[in-house]
């Protein structure tokens, strides 16, 4: 049976989800699944990604104006941020460049993701940083789901395998990205690294070029959507709903 967004908000034991956008291999689609999951989801995006093509800076954010951080004040102080406030597109916990080396162990980092969903009582998104860090971790160990793009290419296989076998027991739901008639070798490779370990899929979201040049920093599902956007926005729904009815 289907929940309904409402429904899957309230989440367990009075905590809202935690739902992590990961992936190592960068360029493959993280940041735009957690910008557009936390819209869609009406979510905070936590942003745990510090170069500077993270999802803070696209959506507007520019570090360098501030003189304190929210997480890094958040970290320190064991305090839960405010989120900066979006029209248009999802509320914002900002990333910094230091947070690099500012991580806190993954531990403490899931026990803050958890207390802030609790005490903001909304679902969190984590943008993590490619690859393996105390950061990512946290994120992960925290999440009741993690949504990982699969660019069915060369390199992004190689990640993805290597990823999978990491986090054989972890809830992942894999969706192709950037789909543009791959070859067959390719889906083939896809398909096995899923099935090694029974992961989910997600739906299959094709290649738009136009994304990659998109300079408005709102969310590309924000209403009105171009007509160019409702293929590309329509996969982003089914991603939602696949998070939603995650088990």
């Amino acid at each position: 049976m289907s929940k309904t967004l409402m429904e899957w908000q309230r989440g367990r034991d009075g905590r809202p989800p935690i739902v992590a956008a990961a992936a190592y291999k960068g360029g493959d689609g993280k940041s735009t699944f957690a910008r557009e999951l936390a819209y869609l989801l009406d979510g905070v995006l936590v942003d745990f990604d510090w170069d500077p093509g993270c999802s803070s800076r696209s959506m507007g954010y520019r570090h360098e104006r501030y003189v304190n951080y929210p997480l890094q004040v958040a970290f320190s102080k064991k305090s839960t941020p405010r989120p900066i406030a979006g029209t248009r597109r999802s509320d914002l916990i900002p990333s910094y460049p230091e947070l690099v080396e500012e991580q806190p162990p993954r531990d403490e980092v899931s026990e803050h993701l958890e207390r802030w969903a609790r005490e903001l009582g909304r679902p969190l998104v984590v943008d993590t940083h490619p690859g393996g860090c105390e950061l990512t971790y946290g994120a992960l160990n925290a999440s009741d789901s993690i949504v990982v793009p699969a660019v069915l290419a060369k390199e992004s296989l190689n990640a993805l395998s290597g990823m999978v076998d990491e986090l054989a027991e972890y809830p992942l739901i894999i969706a192709p990205n950037k789909v543009d008639s791959p070859p067959g070798w390719a889906r083939v490779e896809f398909r096995n690294i899923v099935e090694r370990y029974g992961h989910r899929t997600g739906p299959l979201v094709h290649y738009e070029k136009w994304v990659a040049r998109r300079l408005l920093n709102q969310a590309i599902s924000s209403h009105p959507v171009p007509k160019r956007a409702e293929k590309f926005v329509s996969s982003m729904d089914a991603l939602a709903e696949a998070v939603i009815n995650y088990e």
